[in-house]
């Protein structure tokens, strides 16, 4: 697959992690009590946002038409586009019932979006899968990948939600923290493992061999900066150093969407998940 090529269908997966990884996250903080309904209300629908540039590159740009010919992914392509279609529709419904003061009816509504969602997620990454790790490999990359990028965003937003209701809970902002420390802490540990499992020629030696800049921009810029980066972010959290927060999440997030730009351009132009 050539660069061109592979520019759609990396930033469909791009979208769409932010938009589950984002939703889910949100939605348990939501779920707490922590945060104010207007947060709630602002960050899902600039999550509902990225599902619907999702959908709407998926229907402009769907897999190569070699699926048809599997009734595996076919069945997968399937379940992708109905669960991410039921994700976006039911998530709609959620924000809708928040905005108009139905909570129960949000409540109702909360696992059935946050399960559609990482459904989608999940059979849009195998319908792509390769053989790392018995074809758990890139389902496995993908869905640490949203919830670090996920709960970044939704960081970078609750961060400038203090300038509006100062006295807010600075718990929920150290929870979304510690989780996006724990999904690319799952990356690390997660990217040897799959650069020593696959078919043929070591994934290692291709990435060095055919993309070794996109590759170190994955490794350095992807991974290890945004880690030490977000651990600065949860100690001035802890000492309600909001401000200050707020400005490393900006780098954080931002280190964290090239890192997941590279990581899904090296596997559509490759074949090898990281």
């Amino acid at each position: 697959m050539s660069a061109l090529e592979a520019l759609p269908p990396a930033a469909f997966f791009l979208f769409l992690e932010a938009a589950v990884g984002g939703t889910i996250l949100l939605l348990l903080v939501q779920a707490r009590g922590d945060v104010t309904r207007g947060f709630t209300l602002f960050t899902g629908w600039l999550f509902w946002t990225c599902a619907v540039l999702a959908l709407g590159l998926r229907l402009a740009f769907p897999p190569s038409a070699d699926w048809r010919l599997d009734p595996t992914d076919a069945f997968w392509y399937g379940a992708e586009r109905a669960l991410t279609m039921a994700f976006t529709g039911l998530l709609l419904l959620y924000l809708v019932a928040l905005q108009r003061g139905a909570a129960n009816a949000a409540s109702v509504l909360q696992p059935a979006v946050q399960l559609t969602g990482l459904g989608g997620l999940w059979a849009a990454a195998v319908l792509h899968s390769g053989p790392q790790l018995s074809g758990l490999g890139a389902p496995l990359a993908v869905v640490a990948g949203a919830v670090s990028l996920g709960s970044a965003l939704a960081g970078l937003s609750l961060g400038h939600w203090y300038l509006v209701a100062p006295t807010l809970s600075v718990r929920p902002l150290l929870q979304l923290t510690f989780t996006c420390l724990g999904a690319i802490g799952l990356q690390i540990l997660l990217l040897p493992v799959l650069l020593l499992t696959g078919d043929g020629a070591a994934p290692a030696r291709v990435l060095i061999e055919q993309q070794s800049l996109f590759f170190a921009v994955r490794m350095l810029f992807g991974l290890a900066v945004p880690f030490a980066v977000m651990v600065a972010v949860w100690r001035t959290a802890r000492i309600r150093s909001l401000d200050s927060a707020t400005g490393l999440l900006y780098v954080a997030a931002t280190l964290i969407l090239v890192g997941e730009i590279s990581a899904r351009s090296l596997y559509f132009l490759t074949g090898i998940a990281t």
